[in-house]
């Protein structure tokens, strides 16, 4: 298993007590009451808990705010944290986003409905100050309700499980020229998924980081480094996520807050963050009913404020933490039979090669240079995965020693789309890096893009796709091929590519395979993406 080795992170200190995990005598806890505010839909309704036997005044009240894709039933259930805080006291409420009704919300649509229900619940309660506990993009949603939207001074404390602070690499890579015809397909290139692009969260970053509010609330930040077993969806993002990650969000962006406090790190998936038997005893010693200044005294104290891991490459879909990874992506419409070449030059320790389609009776034919053949086998499913390409159909080949020369991938179906991402483990003298100045240009601004390959490689940028991302859908799909300048010979591995930034603001994804020769004469692709935005003179997106 291609698994990076485990970052081990110190624990803050807690209490005896604080360490008690939910068991099976645990009461069941009654079902949630509906405070129907929007009765054509979802969007805008929230829940409250039933109220404990053990309910007193110096327990906060907690609400619960799920993440992408999701609704409010993640926290319910067996070995979720609606039965763990009904059986330690508390009380609770949870909201129905933009996500419930099947269409993901962007921090904008979600947070402002947000801000009302933390309204509504503080009233509810009778309470000034009430806790959060998001999973996923809920929390990005939970400090745009904060920050931009008023809310602020009726919560206390916010506690994040993996939220994607700096953006997901994965929703790059579904606006890609490669995935988004797959993405669009599936409905998953959404407003949600747009606004997680990792260009389009340093745009916010910006907006959002300096703003007073952010000191009325002590923000905890927490991730996962684990997957849900071999050939899973958050096991495959391994290798696309830079540094150690859950398989949907990397440490360096869930604990991307300037001024949030680092709480804990479980070798667990990004789904098993709102397992209660997992996390609820690293969460509940930091539910607070005191005041902001008071719980970052708390933390101090407990040494709970950690550093946060510097950036581990930034823009690489290649991990300097693995050094040793290198992908070939391919991707587009499917209507009869689509042929997709892979090169491969030899040398190479293995080729997994996963196929995503949207369609099960799409056919998939893994052709070797020599003619041999290989059928793909069925990925297993993850468990309550909420990835960006969830609902896709996951196959995969996995090769040993793979022949070089240029492979052949078949695609064949009807009405569907595909994407291929071969993950090439190499002998360790090829280490694709991809590194660029800033994420954010103003428009028509100059920008630089360095593909490091390896010194042993020598070649020229073969192609490289501009893909405009429209937000929701990317029905706006612009393609300029060929049109980079600076796109010259590789030198010692390095090519810089010099381009010129459109004049449209916006979020764009460069879509790169750079090819070259090593030593032998053979062939080496690589593909990278690069993620950025443009804004207007004032700073905005659009």
């Amino acid at each position: 298993m291609f698994r990076r080795p485990v970052l081990r992170t110190a624990i803050v200190l807690m209490t005896a007590a604080a360490l008690a995990v939910p068991s099976a005598a645990g009461a069941a806890a009654p079902t949630p009451v509906l405070h129907d505010e929007n009765p054509s839909g979802n969007f805008g309704d929230w829940y409250t808990g039933a109220v404990p036997p053990g309910a007193t005044a110096d327990k906060p009240v907690i609400l619960f705010v799920q993440g992408l894709h999701s609704d409010y039933s993640t926290w319910l259930g067996t070995d979720k944290y609606y039965e763990a805080a009904y059986n330690a006291g508390y009380r609770t409420a949870f909201v129905q986003l933009k996500d419930a009704d099947g269409t993901g919300g962007n921090m904008w649509t979600n947070g402002a409905k947000l801000a009302e229900v933390i309204r509504k619940v503080a009233q509810h309660y009778g309470v000034s100050k009430i806790n959060i506990i998001a999973h996923s993009k809920g929390g990005i949603d939970t400090q745009t309700a904060l920050v931009h939207y008023g809310a602020a001074s009726y919560v206390n404390v916010v506690h994040q499980l993996s939220t994607p602070n700096k953006g997901s690499e994965l929703a790059d890579l579904a606006y890609s020229s490669w995935a988004s015809w797959l993405a669009d397909l599936l409905g998953k290139n959404d407003d949600a998924v747009y606004s997680l692009q990792t260009s389009y969260m340093a745009n916010f970053r910006s907006q959002t980081d300096a703003r007073t509010e952010n000191k009325a609330t002590v923000t905890y930040m927490s991730g996962g480094m684990g997957d849900d077993g071999w050939f899973t969806s958050y096991w495959f993002a391994h290798a696309i996520l830079p540094g150690e990650d859950d398989g949907a969000v990397s440490l360096d962006s869930a604990f991307g807050l300037p001024y949030g406090i680092r709480s804990f790190t479980k070798d667990i998936s990004h789904s098993a963050m709102v397992k209660a038997s997992e996390t609820w005893s690293l969460v509940r010693p930091k539910l607070s009913t005191g005041s902001a200044v008071q719980a970052m005294a708390l933390t101090s104290a407990e040494g709970g404020k950690l550093p946060v891991a510097p950036r581990l490459g930034g823009t690489n879909t290649a991990s300097e933490a693995n050094g040793e990874v290198g992908f070939i992506f391919r991707g587009g419409e499917v209507n009869g039979t689509v042929e997709a070449q892979l090169p491969l030059e030899s040398g190479l320790q293995s080729m997994t090669l996963e196929v995503l389609t949207a369609k099960a009776d799409t056919s998939l034919v893994l052709r070797a240079p020599s003619g041999r053949t290989y059928s793909p086998s069925d990925a297993p499913a993850a468990p309550e995965a909420d990835d960006v390409f969830q609902g896709a159909i996951r196959r995969t080949f996995q090769v040993e020693k793979p022949e070089a020369g240029s492979w052949t991938l078949e695609v064949s179906g009807s009405g569907d789309a595909y994407f291929a991402a071969a993950r090439l483990v190499e002998g360790g003298q090829v280490k694709t890096r991809v590194t660029a100045g800033k994420k954010v240009y103003r428009q028509g601004e100059r920008a630089q893009l360095n593909v490091d390959l390896g010194s042993r490689v020598q070649g020229s940028l073969k192609r490289a796709d501009l893909h405009a991302a429209g937000e929701g859908k990317s029905a706006q799909r612009k393609r300029q091929d060929g049109e980079l300048q600076g796109s010259g010979e590789l030198k010692d591995g390095k090519l810089a590519v010099s381009f010129e930034t459109p004049q449209q603001p916006g979020v764009y994804n460069l879509s790169l395979d750079v090819e070259g020769t090593n030593e032998r004469g053979e062939k080496v692709t690589r593909s990278v993406i690069y993620n950025f935005a443009v804004t207007d003179a004032a700073g905005k997106l659009k």
